[in-house]
C-alpha cells in the first residue's frame, strides 16, 4: 500500500519486523507523555456517554443526545490515535497543530468509513437479541458466526484505514478480512494481547483512562506492518 510504504519505509527496522510487541513497548517507554496525551484524548470522548449512563433519573432525551455524541465523536478519536501511534512509531514530532490538521482530515472520512463497520457489529448483535425468542436456530448460528468474523478482523480497521481513508466501507472490511484470513494466529494473537490489556485498563480504571486503548492501538498498527511486508505489500527485506 502506497501509505505504507511512504510513511513506514524507514521504519521498518528489523526490530520492529522481528520483534512488534518488544518494540512496541520500547516506544512506550520512549514516547509515555505523548502516547498518554493521545489516550486522554481518546477516553474523553466516553464521558458524556458515561455521564448519561451514570445519572439514569436525567431526562431521556438529553442522555440520548450525550450517549449520540460519544457514538460519533469515537470514530474521528480513533482515527486521530491511530494517527497519532503512526507518527510517534516513525518518531516524528507531535504536537496540537499536527493533531489538529489531521483531525481535520480523517474527521468526516472516519464516519463514511471506519464507522459503518462497528455499526454492523451493533446491528448483528441487534439482530441475535431479536431472533433468540423465535428460536430460528440456523438464522441464529449464522448471525452470530458472521458477528465472530468481523470482530475477528477488527484488528486491521484502524491501521487500514489510515492507509486509504477515502475508501469504501466494504473495501476497507474485505481487506481486513483478507489479511485476518491468511493469518489467523498471528491475528488472534494479537488480539488476545489486546483484550487482556483493555480488561486490565478496565479493572484499574486509570488505566483505561491513561494507557490502555493506545497501547492497543500500537500494537495492532505495528502487527498490521508487519503482516503488510510478508505479503510484499511493503518493499522491504525481512530479515
Amino acid at each position: 500500500m502506497p501509505f505504507f510504504e511512504e510513511f513506514e519505509a524507514d521504519a521498518l527496522a528489523e526490530e520492529t519486523l522481528r520483534r512488534p510487541i518488544r518494540g512496541a513497548f520500547a516506544l512506550l517507554r520512549e514516547q509515555l507523555e505523548r502516547l498518554v496525551a493521545l489516550n486522554v484524548g481518546w477516553a474523553l470522548q466516553l464521558l458524556p456517554a458515561l455521564v448519561a449512563l451514570a445519572w439514569p433519573g436525567w431526562p431521556l432525551g438529553l442522555r440520548l443526545l450525550l450517549v449520540a455524541y460519544s457514538a460519533l465523536a469515537l470514530m474521528p478519536a480513533t482515527a486521530l490515535l491511530f494517527s497519532g501511534v503512526a507518527r510517534l512509531n516513525r518518531q516524528e514530532p507531535l504536537d496540537l497543530v499536527t493533531l489538529g490538521a489531521e483531525l481535520r482530515r480523517l474527521a468526516l472520512p472516519s464516519l463514511r468509513t471506519l464507522a459503518p463497520l462497528p455499526g454492523l457489529c451493533g446491528l448483528l448483535c441487534l439482530l441475535i437479541v431479536a431472533v433468540g425468542p423465535v428460536r430460528l436456530l440456523l438464522v441464529d448460528v449464522l448471525l452470530r458466526l458472521g458477528l465472530l468474523v468481523l470482530l475477528f478482523s477488527a484488528a486491521y480497521w484502524g491501521p487500514l484505514f489510515l492507509a486509504e481513508p477515502e475508501q469504501p466501507a466494504w473495501l476497507l472490511g474485505g481487506r481486513a478480512l483478507r489479511l485476518a484470513w491468511r493469518y489467523p494466529l498471528a491475528t488472534a494473537c494479537s488480539l488476545l494481547l489486546v483484550l487482556a490489556i483493555m480488561l486490565v485498563g478496565y479493572l484499574s480504571i486509570a488505566g483505561f483512562f491513561l494507557i490502555a486503548p493506545v497501547l492497543a492501538a500500537l500494537l495492532l498498527w505495528r502487527r498490521t506492518l508487519v503482516l503488510l511486508a510478508r505479503r510484499g505489500e511493503l518493499r522491504v527485506e525481512l530479515p
